[in-house]
């Protein structure tokens, strides 16, 4: 919301009597929980301490809403920001199993887990073992998806009465994981070879068959995956699901433009992200829009003029810290673009 609020803040420099709306928005990633309480006054927040991606024990926050629906945001138990160092291969999700298995006690009839922003590419065997699994590697002191030779899903817990939604900030297949997500979290060449040919074989361990190919099977290092075939979850995307529950579909034909943003702007921006969940639905009913990033790979993934602040920045700004000032600059010169062209 505070980039949504400097935002506006620069437009109104130059149209100070436009009516601007700051939509709070997510996909499955960071800021999933927040966005469910601005639109959910029922909620209850609720806290547990759990096992943190590289071991060391964290505080992980969650929703309960009124009609009893848990609510999970992965990043707070098993986020990369919580890591000291990236771990590709050793770091774990068992956190949000526990989040998930307090939440079941907590007495919850359903459960949405937000899947996005992880550090882990265990393919969710981390919170299956949370969860009651047993999983046997041909190293007995390994952890993650690498030399997993079986799954024993007997002690996994029913789920809950209305059962898992995973919403998922991605519409890669879990085979997918360890190339596209792999590097963002520290992998290697090698990494990623190791990770890929023990998705192979986990996909082969599977009750559920197909899993692998559904779309967002490979969110948060295949954790999704994991949570559909061994817990009949629910994949579906984050943005679109959230983006209802806002009505932003609603709010569209009064809009003159659409103002998207996200940290890097790059070929997976549209495919289950905010900015491509936006941009498609606004590009549909033919409302012109813009995308404020902070670094842009591929602006050519969108029809948008797209602003960075890595652009916007003078010689002695660095557009991590001053990012607030630059995202007020990046609002003055879409007032400005927005004024010339009306």
């Amino acid at each position: 919301m505070r980039a949504t609020e400097c935002l506006i803040d620069g437009w109104r420099e130059i149209r100070p009597t436009d009516t601007a709306i700051a939509l709070p928005m997510a996909d499955g990633g960071e800021g999933t929980l927040d966005v469910v309480a601005s639109i959910r006054p029922d909620h209850t927040w609720m806290t547990q301490v759990v096992t943190g991606p590289d071991g060391r024990p964290v505080e992980a926050s969650w929703l309960m809403l009124s009609d009893q629906t848990a609510v999970i945001e992965m990043a707070r138990s098993s986020g990369l920001p919580l890591m000291n160092t990236p771990d590709p291969i050793g770091a774990t999700s068992f956190g949000l199993g526990e989040l998930i298995a307090h939440a079941l006690d907590e007495g919850a009839i359903r459960i949405l887990v937000a899947l996005g922003g992880s550090a882990t590419s265990d393919a969710g065997l981390g919170a299956l073992e949370a969860l009651g699994a047993t999983i046997s590697r041909a190293n007995s002191s390994a952890s993650g998806a690498c030399g997993v030779v079986s799954i024993d899903p007997s002690g996994l817990p029913n789920p809950p009465k209305e059962g898992i939604t995973v919403l998922a900030d991605t519409r890669e297949v879990f085979f997918k994981a360890p190339e596209v997500f792999g590097p963002q979290k520290g992998a290697g060449d090698s990494d990623v070879d190791a990770l890929t040919e023990a998705f192979a074989h986990l996909v082969t361990l599977s009750p559920t068959p197909h899993v692998d190919k559904m779309p967002g099977s490979g969110a948060a290092g295949g954790c999704a995956w994991a949570l559909a075939a061994f817990m009949r979850g629910v994949i579906i995307e984050g943005s679109r699901y959230l983006g209802n529950m806002l009505g932003a579909g609603r709010l569209l034909p009064d809009v003159d433009l659409v103002v998207t943003g996200e940290g890097r702007l790059d070929p997976t921006s549209t495919k289950g992200k905010v900015v491509g969940y936006l941009y498609h639905l606004a590009t549909a009913q033919s409302v012109p829009g813009a995308v404020v990033a902070g670094v842009c790979d591929q602006p050519e993934v969108v029809s948008w003029p797209v602003l960075t602040l890595t652009e916007l920045a003078s010689a002695h700004e660095d557009s991590i810290h001053d990012s607030e000032k630059l995202l007020r600059r990046a609002g003055v010169q879409l007032a400005r673009e927005f004024s010339q062209r009306n």
